[in-house]
């Protein structure tokens, strides 16, 4: 083989986030290492599709990887390494010190529906089908990791050196900067986005944007790269849509309002808001119920690694005197079956698993309560089945009539929208671009956008869209 050949780094997209939004993974084969760039689970809302892709094993060896990067721990970023250790990894994983505090409560809980789901395809199937990891791996994966900060730049080995750079989107996020030295010492550098946050309209406890300027090639998140995606995002119209649904539905109807939300970021968001528009209004008496195992769990990591105003602003949140958090299952019970006036934020946001399940059987018969859908939800979800009018809804085995009016909150996505992922692809030097985490449409009518961009600049970057199999050498 050439000495040319030796030198060569290679780049395969073998996870779906090619052709979807989720299951980030990224192989980087080097002259020397193999390097995972995320290893996320495969979401669809169809369990038994899921439990068969995530349970699947590996296009490689895991043993033979030696540094896998997770960039933020949303579960289609992070949360199919337990299944890499139980499938003999036993290299670094390499994070942010928040990101790793998140591991254990998001792990755990993860294990439990993993083991959940395999119960359930058991009795489906008639035979017994195994969890493919368990909370054992959760805990080797929390011994594996190794934290570092932002903006400096660590030797891992003397081919392998990375940065952190913030990136908005949730607590803890990063992006990479990665650079792979060659015998020769030429320096190849791949920046990997992987979910970036909004620069115009930055979410509670997030850090702003940073803007990679040079790299060798830039790997893309491009969730919103459509223009059909992009609905109008006004912050302050939705802060009116929650007051005007608080008054008419607590004050007025005595009814109750049910706000789905995800355990990790969107709670603590939407929570904050609430806080920041009734805190000081001595009127405002409705209790606000926090009912999610998790929520507790990741506030438990808010509380210990926010520092200064963010700090101080989340111990007010959750001291506020409206506020009760239910953690007890009996106690949740008690909470479904009570009809009185009340604000209800529960996990799941799609409302196909959690407690928000629970309490949307009992809301949705209902014309006097309200459901608060705070952001995307897939069509084929129970909350995107609601949002869109649907006459009568399928929650655990069980046919309700869809009797509960509904408010859609449009502002509260935590990925950059397509202006400002073009206005800062645009200003990134680089020799090629590869656009993941999207659909192939969504991404050819970014690419086409971004390609303008660059001829009015007279750049010469390339765009590539990946696809299944997509791999490159550098």
């Amino acid at each position: 083989m050439s000495k040319k050949n030796k030198d060569k780094i290679k780049i395969a997209f073998l996870g779906k986030n090619a052709t979807q939004v989720t299951g980030s993974m990224i192989l980087i084969t080097t002259p020397k290492k193999q390097i995972l760039l995320e290893c996320g689970m495969i979401q669809s809302n169809k369990v038994e599709n899921d439990y068969k892709d995530n349970s699947k094993s590996f296009p490689f060896k895991p043993k033979s990887i030696d540094y896998v990067f997770i960039n933020h721990f949303h579960a289609d970023h992070g949360l199919r390494t337990p299944k890499l250790i139980r499938d003999g990894f036993e290299g670094k994983i390499i994070t942010t010190s928040i990101t790793k505090a998140l591991m254990k409560p998001m792990g755990l809980d993860s294990a439990n529906i993993v083991r959940k789901d395999a119960e359930y395809m058991s009795k489906k199937r008639g035979k017994q089908i195994y969890p493919y990891y368990s909370e054992e791996d959760i805990y080797r994966m929390i011994e594996l990791t190794e934290i570092y900060g932002y903006d400096e730049i660590y030797k891992l080995d003397n081919e392998i050196s990375f940065r952190f750079l913030h990136n908005s989107h949730i607590i803890g996020a990063c992006q990479l900067e990665l650079f792979i030295k060659n015998e020769s010492g030429y320096i190849s550098k791949i920046c990997y986005s992987s979910d970036l946050g909004r620069v115009n309209l930055k979410n509670h406890y997030v850090d702003d944007l940073e803007k990679c300027k040079n790299t060798t090639i830039f790997i893309s998140e491009c969730t919103y790269g459509a223009t059909d995606k992009n609905i109008k995002q006004d912050r302050n119209k939705d802060l009116e849509k929650i007051k005007t649904s608080i008054e008419q539905v607590c004050n007025i109807q005595k009814g109750r309002i049910l706000i789905p939300s995800f355990s990790l970021s969107r709670a603590q968001q939407i929570l904050t808001d609430l806080y920041l528009i009734y805190s000081k209004d001595k009127s405002f008496t409705t209790p606000i119920i926090v009912d999610s195992p998790l929520i507790w769990e990741v506030n438990k990591v808010y509380h210990e690694m926010l520092e200064g105003e963010d700090k101080e602003l989340f111990e007010k949140v959750c001291n506020w005197k409206n506020v009760r958090f239910i953690k007890d299952y009996k106690e949740s019970k008690l909470c479904v079956e009570d009809s009185s006036s009340k604000i209800i934020i529960a996990s799941s946001g799609f409302l196909n698993k959690g407690r928000s399940c629970n309490y949307a059987q009992s809301i949705i018969k209902t014309s006097k309560d309200h459901i608060i859908f705070v952001g995307y939800s897939p069509k084929e979800s129970i909350a995107g089945k609601i949002k869109s009018g649907q006459k009568n809804i399928n929650i655990d085995g069980k046919t309700f009539k869809n009797k509960c009016t509904c408010t859609i909150l449009n502002s509260y996505s935590s990925h950059i929208q397509q202006k400002e992922l073009l206005d800062y692809l645009k200003d990134v030097n680089c020799e090629k671009v590869y656009l993941v985490h999207s659909d192939i449409e969504s991404k050819l009518e970014f690419k086409e956008l971004l390609e303008t961009e660059y001829r009015k600049m007279n750049k010469t970057t390339r765009i590539i869209c990946t696809t299944k199999g997509t791999s490159c050498n550098l």
